[in-house]
């Protein structure tokens, strides 16, 4: 068994690393001059400032020289700006559609204006005003605005406290969960794709929860994800503490609250959110499967970060919904002497309120679960699924889940 999980992670390791060194790069300048066009990628602001440099661009256009008159068209990730040089000026002149704003830089060469224009991106804007736009038009931004996001990732790790166990229901004995302490580890990795952006994702859920009658439990939840485009990463976590409360044998109520920040150097951007949200987990039993019905209904709010005196605050406020529905097989087959029982589940996300890149999406996720993997443990169980993600955008992601509780 140890074997062939390890041969598992090993493959799917490799194929998604594969996969990801072809990933289209987060940033893209389209150069005119005279008609003539050259594009190039960077993963991050200070290489695609060296290649805007005049050297740089006399290779790629050789008609161009530091007075040439040029347009120069940037995608940051999902937001376009329109820049240009006039003809003998060493002004860089932009304009924002997505923000409403144009402005312009002036330094004694064109390069020193391109780090001007470099510093303002770096700056978040006018009013920091690009931080909200990338969650409203980025489809790979780290902290807000899409499924793999940090703000999502929050409202995703809430959903899921409120089933502490995948056989939760199964066993009349315990509802939360089958020993008094449990732990949870694992890894979730994610390859999605909108809008002809790539984004991989690799997720390490790290969970305690204290049961003492196995009913009622005390829970510490803290995910921690890597997130990468093309050459640029991303790091975010947060940590959560739930409350579960039985209400019956087959409802129970999480309450939660959760703290989260994140951020990129190559993606210039950084956040911090907090929420609070509750948990409702119906369950019923249909002779050897379980039917759960989970709601969870949350707020979620950015707050002031401060790095290197910028305040890094998106200004978002947004109430999250997500519903789901999943049958779990109580007695499976035995494989190697050990039990195995297939989920099936389907889960509606929507978020409310400010807008974001992406406001609605739906996953469906098929798992395999074997219990008493380490006979010597008292409780332990592993789990193996794959998810399939689809929303607005075109949005797609495919994801394996993979979880150890002991």
């Amino acid at each position: 068994m140890d074997k062939i999980k390890t041969k598992l992670m090993i493959l799917f390791l490799f194929l998604f690393q594969g996969v990801s060194l072809q990933a289209r790069q987060p940033y893209h300048a389209t150069v005119i001059v005279d008609g003539i066009s050259a594009t190039v990628s960077a993963p991050n602001l200070v290489d695609l400032k060296r290649d805007l440099r005049s050297g740089s661009l006399e290779a790629l256009i050789p008609v161009y020289t530091p007075t040439s008159p040029a347009a120069i068209d940037i995608n940051l990730r999902g937001i376009d700006i329109l820049g240009s040089f006039a003809a003998n000026s060493t002004t860089f002149v932009i304009d924002i559609p997505q923000t409403g704003t144009t402005t312009s830089f002036t330094g004694s060469t064109r390069a020193e204006s391109l780090a001007l224009f470099k510093d303002f991106i770096q700056d978040g804007g006018n009013k920091h005003n690009l931080l909200k736009a990338y969650a409203k038009f980025s489809p790979i931004d780290p902290i807000a605005g899409n499924p793999n996001s940090l703000m999502a990732q929050m409202a995703q790790a809430d959903y899921l406290m409120g089933l502490l166990s995948p056989l939760s229901g199964c066993d009349c004995s315990w509802s939360a969960q089958p020993i008094l302490h449990q732990f949870q580890t694992g890894a979730n990795t994610t390859r999605a794709f909108s809008k002809g952006f790539e984004t991989t994702a690799v997720t390490t859920p790290l969970r305690y929860s204290y049961s003492p009658d196995r009913h009622w439990a005390l829970i510490i939840d803290a995910p921690f994800t890597y997130f990468r485009n093309g050459g640029a990463s991303s790091v975010f976590g947060s940590l959560g503490f739930g409350l579960r409360l039985p209400i019956t044998n087959e409802w129970s109520l999480t309450s939660i609250i959760r703290a989260g920040s994140g951020g990129s150097v190559d993606l210039c951007t950084a956040g911090t959110f907090i929420s609070t949200g509750l948990t409702s987990v119906y369950e019923y039993k249909l002779c050897d499967y379980v039917l759960a019905l989970t709601n969870y209904a949350g707020y979620i709010t950015s707050t002031n970060l401060w790095l290197t005196g910028i305040n890094f605050n998106y200004h978002l406020h947004n109430y999250i919904f997500k519903n789901g529905l999943s049958i779990t097989s109580c007695g499976g087959l035995t494989i190697c002497d050990r039990p195995v029982n297939v989920s099936l589940s389907f889960v509606d996300s929507y978020f409310a309120k400010d807008r974001l890149f992406i406001r609605h999406y739906d996953e469906f996720t098929a798992t395999l679960i074997t219990n008493y993997v380490l006979p010597w443990l008292d409780y332990d169980c592993f789990t193996i699924g794959f998810s399939y993600q689809f929303g607005e955008k075109h949005y797609k992601g495919y994801c394996v889940n993979m979880a150890y509780q002991f």
